[in-house]
């Protein structure tokens, strides 16, 4: 375990590095000397040494060549090397166009290292920047150890560099390193300052810089297309809220306009000419929507800045196209100094939407022009840093000012989520409100319409068992007291009549408990009615009765027609056919259930019967299609089979009856 004073020392790297990441002071201009300083090769406290001062020899060329796989210093030109302080950087030059290919320079940057003590670890080279339109290659005692990749324009300048000079320990490290720099001589250059050391106190500043200059930047970026990706998808639901489209457009070109600092050339699949259109225009139009966001916002438009700025966004984008702007050779040339022309009209919308922002309530407005006024100052920093005019060595602050952006969105978007729930909280109380008084009106209208219903339903109930008892229980009896005033029944009929009277009055009564729509229960019920009734009349009872599906819309009035149906088969049997044996069973029949009565008697003409009176035989047929169901009769020589026939719902025996009819 590493002691505490370790850890202490290694947080303290971090933030000197944090803190020396981003210089501000401005060097002279390019081809000045400094004075030399006092220790060009002054070793760290860690152990590193920094290296500020080189020697330079720029050569120029016409096209870009590949660097030789070996290299002395004899074999260069002996003449031209002048010694310059690192961070350095070179201007641009104004050439004339040339028939004869691209004008080119390459700069060897001449390091000695021979008065480095000897190192019991391998020892590696770190170089923060170097940036220009060109390729790098390093040698170690003329080997090459290192050449950079891909394309020309966008070579990786902004990820930091970390190699080893020696291939193990205690392993002598190259006396002589020498960093080619094949570049543009239109484009000028940049180069930092070179640290020599080992891994321990060269590492930490490699993983400083990397996250500084590439991690940071790829991860705000990302957050910020993924939370627009968010608002797309909210935006989708509810197309009415332009803000989170905005949102949406603004991450997306946030994304674009950062790509270049953390993608270089070798993982493009597009075309260089593409790539800086792309970086170009993402930077117009991410403006462009940062000003319509900024008006959603404090809700004052601008008509007239609104249609110039799309219509000079729109206009840059074409004319810079690769395939249209053939008046401009090479766009990245002039990329830096598309950026700095764009200073002046940001400045110009962001000033005034500041203005309206401060004019408004609303504090969202203000905070994100707020943030435009440091986006301006951080977008002139980098124009200067791009264009050579400060130190190479600085990071460039665009990509924070992205992060900061969204930061400020996602509040903003948060705000706005969280107000809509408040909103929607506030509503749904008042809602509430309203519906628990709703909820009381309804109750108590719920109330009176239930006395009315069952004042209704008591009613009708009566209603139908005083016709009930009119046409079966009333009729029995008086056809019993004529019978008996004119002296034509004997007692035993007499009592027979009473008995089918009280069986009447028994089934009218059994027909009002509640069955739950089960047909089992119902005819179990006749069962116990009627069992004694025919076993007193010598007839055998089999009860071959199987389950069968409920019967949904079976209630009180349709179980009173069932038993009266069931009732009137049994008394027919009984009366007239001399029957030894009755058999009742169940069975599922498509949309409906059977139930069928047989039994062994004498045999009947059914359409005779049904013809010539059939007063019982009507009755049965009425009382089954009043609840949807049919009744059939199938009679000969060794008795009789009734069927009643059942729907399982009532639009099913509609269908039955109407084809049975």
């Amino acid at each position: 375990m590493k002691p505490r004073s370790t850890g202490r020392r290694r947080i303290g790297r971090w933030i000197a590095t944090l803190w020396l990441a981003l210089p501000l002071a401005v060097p002279p201009c390019a081809g000045a000397t400094e004075p030399p300083a006092a220790d060009a090769s002054a070793p760290q406290s860690d152990g590193a040494v920094h290296i500020t001062r080189a020697e330079l020899l720029s050569i120029p060329g016409t096209g870009y060549s590949a660097p030789p796989r070996r290299i002395e210093d004899a074999g260069l030109p002996s003449e031209g090397w002048q010694t310059v302080s690192l961070p350095h950087t070179a201007g641009r030059e104004l050439v004339p166009t040339s028939t004869g290919g691209v004008q080119t320079v390459t700069d060897w940057y001449r390091i000695d290292l021979a008065g480095l003590a000897p190192s019991a670890q391998p020892r590696l080279l770190y170089l923060p920047r170097w940036k220009t339109l060109g390729r790098i290659a390093v040698y170690g005692d003329g080997v090459l150890l290192h050449q950079s990749q891909g394309s020309a324009v966008h070579n990786g300048y902004n990820h930091p560099l970390l190699l080893p000079l020696n291939a193990a320990a205690h392993t002598p490290s190259p006396a002589s390193v020498l960093l080619r720099v094949d570049r543009l001589r239109s484009s000028g250059s940049g180069f930092s300052t070179v640290w020599v050391g080992d891994q321990d106190a060269l590492g930490w500043r490699y993983h400083a810089r990397q996250l500084l200059q590439v991690q940071l930047p790829f991860m705000g970026s990302a957050a910020f297309l993924a939370v627009g990706a968010f608002a797309f998808a909210v935006w989708l639901g509810k197309r009415r809220e332009s803000l989170y489209l905005l949102f949406f457009a603004i991450s997306a070109m946030a994304f674009l306009r950062t790509l270049h600092y953390f993608v270089s050339g070798d993982y493009l699949p597009i075309s260089d000419e593409w790539f800086e259109w792309i970086t170009v225009a993402s930077l117009l139009w991410l403006i462009i929507l940062i000003h319509l966001f900024l008006q959603r916002l404090h809700r004052q438009p601008s008509p007239w800045l609104t249609r110039s700025s799309v219509a000079l966004a729109l206009a840059c984008s074409v004319a810079t196209l690769p395939h249209v702007s053939r008046a401009i050779p090479s766009l990245y040339l002039f990329t830096p100094l598309l950026n700095l022309a764009v200073l002046p009209i940001a400045v110009l919308i962001f000033a005034v939407n500041l203005r309206k922002a401060l004019r408004s309530k609303f504090p969202e407005g203000r905070l994100v022009a707020g943030w435009a006024v440091l986006a301006l100052v951080f977008t002139s920093y980098d124009g200067l840093l791009q264009n050579n005019l400060v130190s190479p060595e600085s990071v460039y602050t665009s990509p924070y000012a992205i992060i900061s952006l969204f930061f400020i969105f996602s509040y903003i978007m948060f705000q706005r989520y969280t107000g809509a729930f408040a909103e929607v909280a506030r509503l749904n109380k008042g809602l509430a409100q309203r519906l628990q008084a709703r909820e009381a009106e309804l109750e108590q209208s719920y109330q009176r319409l239930r006395v009315i219903e069952n004042e209704q339903m008591l009613s009708a109930e009566r209603r139908r068992l005083m016709q009930d008892m009119h046409d079966g229980l009333g009729s029995s009896l008086i056809s019993a007291i004529r019978s008996v005033e004119q002296g034509a029944m004997t007692d035993t009929e007499i009592s027979g009549v009473l008995k089918g009277c009280m069986d009447d009055l028994k089934l009218a009564i059994d027909s009002m408990e509640s069955v739950d729509a089960d047909l089992l229960l119902l005819l179990a019920t006749l069962r116990f009615r009627l069992a004694p009734r025919i076993e007193s009349a010598g007839v055998a009872l089999r009860w071959e009765v199987q389950p069968v599906p409920a019967l949904s819309w079976l209630d009180p009035g349709g179980a009173l027609h069932i038993l009266r149906i069931m009732q009137e088969c049994v008394a027919n049997v009984l009366r007239h056919t001399r029957a030894t044996v009755i058999r009742f069973s169940t069975a599922t029949d498509g949309q409906g259930v059977c139930v069928v009565i047989e039994d062994n008697g004498a045999g009947f003409a059914v359409e005779e019967a049904l013809r010539r009176s059939g007063r019982g035989l009507r009755n049965q047929q009425r009382r089954a299609l009043a609840i949807g169901g049919t009744v059939r009769w199938e009679s000969g020589s060794d008795g009789t089979r009734f069927t009643l026939w059942l729907p399982l719902h009532h639009g099913a025996g509609i269908e039955k009856a109407m084809s049975s009819s």
